[in-house]
């Protein structure tokens, strides 16, 4: 079932509120049709977000399909590992529990304990196997400049991690603003290693938060191998975002 599958995910981390180009939600609600979950890391640095920028990181997760935490910034390493893992997890969850409502009438949660047990390894075996395309998406205004060090760090411990899963995996890195006036910058590609000489000059805080383009910009990378969804099919509105992904 899950040979030749790639889940397809962005990783937005930010400090703040898009307050530049198109609406962030909406960019994040066109990715999920296309079957790639935005999660979103709010990073902090001995404070915490203003009241709108905590909702508009909850709003772009939920419209993604992915999840969103808050966090300080010595927490940023293992927070990025751990959505990214969960989201793999959650959508091989999702489409498990509708293999089995169509077989059996009911999902995990209702299986009897020791199936449901079996239930939770075969996920978490498949996560750990499944094909993964990852763009981490960083906020580089001028409010993360102190706290771009540790992203710095973040992205080589979360390549780390990359690394020593099953399947295989690629990843890309934007920035956003781009370093020369554009929206995005796009640090590495799939087909380049992000070193950390690049990343340390090409992660300098300037300008201002064009989230929604940032979006945009990695939804097309991931979206360039897509299948082209069928005509016919219509969403059956369970958020089966592996159903898109190839």
């Amino acid at each position: 079932m899950w040979k030749n599958v790639t889940m397809k995910q962005i990783l937005l981390i930010t400090d703040g509120c898009s307050n530049r180009g198109s609406n962030p939600v909406e960019a994040a609600t066109f990715a999920r049709k296309l079957g790639i979950a935005v999660n979103v890391v709010g990073i902090v640095d001995g404070g915490d977000l203003n009241s709108a920028g905590r909702q508009e990181v909850q709003a772009i997760a939920e419209a993604g399909g992915g999840v969103s935490r808050i966090v300080e910034a010595r927490q940023l390493a293992m927070t990025m590992q751990m959505v990214t893992k969960h989201t793999v997890q959650m959508t091989i969850q999702q489409v498990v529990n509708k293999e089995l409502r169509q077989l059996m009438g009911t999902d995990a949660d209702g299986l009897p304990p020791e199936k449901r047990s079996d239930v939770a390894e075969m996920v978490d075996k498949l996560g750990d196997e499944a094909a993964l395309q990852l763009v981490v998406v960083i906020d580089t205004s001028a409010s993360m400049h102190d706290k771009l060090p540790t992203v710095r760090e973040a992205i080589r411990d979360l390549k780390i991690g990359l690394d020593v899963r099953k399947g295989q995996h690629q990843a890309a890195i934007l920035t956003f603003p781009g370093q020369q006036g554009e929206d995005v910058s796009v640090v590495a590609d799939f087909t380049q290693q992000a070193n950390l000489v690049d990343l340390m000059n090409a992660l300098r805080a300037n300008g201002g938060t064009p989230t929604g383009p940032a979006i945009e910009k990695a939804t097309r990378m991931l979206s360039q191998q897509l299948i082209e969804r069928p005509a016919n099919r219509e969403d059956d509105g369970d958020g089966d975002m592996a159903a898109y992904v190839v």
